[in-house]
């Protein structure tokens, strides 16, 4: 799942048990969490009560990745995660995405959930996609937060998903493919516990809704065509943008600058990698919350 990972929790003091999402059965009963949004059909579930909160995953991720922050965010907050087009259940036409047209998507996913106004919060591609929906939707948006994320992909960004499309395209194995791009998603800690990092693996290689190739490489090639730069000063939700301190793949100069675009943002820096959000979930679902008016408890 890059860009979006795979929770492999994260020792503090004495060693905690592995904390993995479970894929979920599938649902059974007439209310199945497909809607309509515009030309494809989106896959979506809900948790908690309260103002709705949108979450957003990433390049190849879907929503099973937020598993760790769910069950934080939802003692507060009716929580929404769906699949982007072309990963998990939602649909994956082999035409071209784009970011906007996948903020449009969001827009009528709250649509069919008579949802008038909402929290959105964006990681990675998915905060790309946040970008989009609080420029073409404000009406929609109550409170912004961008996550790993940035308004531009840069030479050196543009380079790395580049590489990223270029090995999908071989007959690399799912399993090749993740073990690639791991070390740009996780820390050193990580990686010096074996354990951790292959149960981490073995969950992304074992996800039942697999990503396919031609629609990693379409949402690749809409990131690489993202650019708010020259909007961002007309973004008027008050904005948290969060950056991690150890993060190679969208560096934290990315968040910065959003920070520095967006009027009146507030920064936070956290500890992690890319996938920070992934390993240190409590952390990072207290600033959230805290940034939202609310207080997360582990």
């Amino acid at each position: 799942m890059p860009w979006g990972g795979f929770y492999a929790g994260r020792r503090v003091g004495a060693v905690r048990p592995m904390m993995l999402p479970k894929f979920p059965a599938p649902e059974v009963g007439p209310r199945m969490p497909y809607v309509p949004t515009r030309d494809i059909i989106t896959y979506y579930e809900e948790a908690g009560s309260g103002e709705p909160l949108v979450l957003i995953r990433g390049l190849g991720s879907d929503l099973q990745a937020w598993a760790p922050q769910v069950p934080l965010l939802a003692k507060h907050f009716r929580v929404i995660t769906y699949d982007n087009r072309g990963a998990g259940r939602t649909g994956a036409p082999d035409r071209p995405y784009s970011i906007a047209g996948m903020a449009d998507d969001l827009a009528a996913l709250l649509d069919e959930l008579k949802v008038e106004k909402a929290h959105v919060l964006g990681y990675s591609m998915g905060g790309m996609i946040a970008q989009e929906f609080a420029l073409r939707h404000p009406g929609r948006l109550e409170k912004l937060i961008l996550l790993a994320t940035t308004a531009k992909p840069d030479g050196y960004v543009r380079a790395v998903v580049q590489s990223f499309i270029t090995v999908r395209r071989t007959n690399i194995s799912r399993e090749g493919f993740v073990r690639t791009l791991a070390p740009y998603l996780y820390t050193a800690e990580l990686f010096d516990d074996e354990e951790r990092y292959e149960r981490a693996i073995l969950v992304s290689v074992q996800n039942p809704y697999a990503q396919q190739d031609h629609a990693f490489i379409r949402q690749a090639q809409a990131i690489l065509a993202h650019d708010t730069s020259g909007r961002l000063g007309s973004i008027k939700a008050p904005t948290l943008v969060v950056t991690n301190r150890d993060d190679i793949l969208i560096p934290p100069r990315h968040g910065e600058a959003l920070a520095k675009g967006i009027p009146g943002a507030q920064h936070r820096s956290l500890d992690g990698a890319h996938a920070g959000v992934t390993e240190y979930p409590v952390e990072h679902c207290t600033a959230f919350a805290e940034f939202l008016g609310a207080a997360v408890t582990a």
